[in-house]
């Protein structure tokens, strides 16, 4: 049976990648460029995704979502991965990342 090798990295490909997508989306709404369900529907007509990043988030857990972009910024050190105080702050609250402002 053929072995894959997995490089050390935090965090799985799949969890840094919607992770990033769900943090982009929160900074997105945290600069008032769009509200949270028209953050949500631009991106399932326009880039075809089954939901949008704050419902993406939503189903897995703002803390989860939270603990994989601190891990990241924590180990890279990169303004990339900073948390949006959008994400934290519905973290936690225990909200909903649709919640309004």
């Amino acid at each position: 049976m053929p072995v894959s090798v997995i490089n050390d990295s935090p965090g799985f490909v799949a969890q840094r990648v919607v992770a990033h997508i769900v943090n982009v989306g929160c900074d997105i709404v945290q600069m008032r460029i769009a509200s949270p369900a028209d953050l949500d529907r631009a991106v399932v007509l326009g880039l075809g995704y089954p939901r949008g990043p704050l419902a993406m988030g939503d189903s897995i857990g703002a803390n989860k979502i939270l603990a994989v972009v601190e891990s990241m910024h924590d180990f890279f050190q990169e303004p990339r991965y900073r948390p949006s105080p959008w994400l934290k702050r519905r973290a936690q609250l225990g909200v909903s990342l649709l919640t309004p402002e």
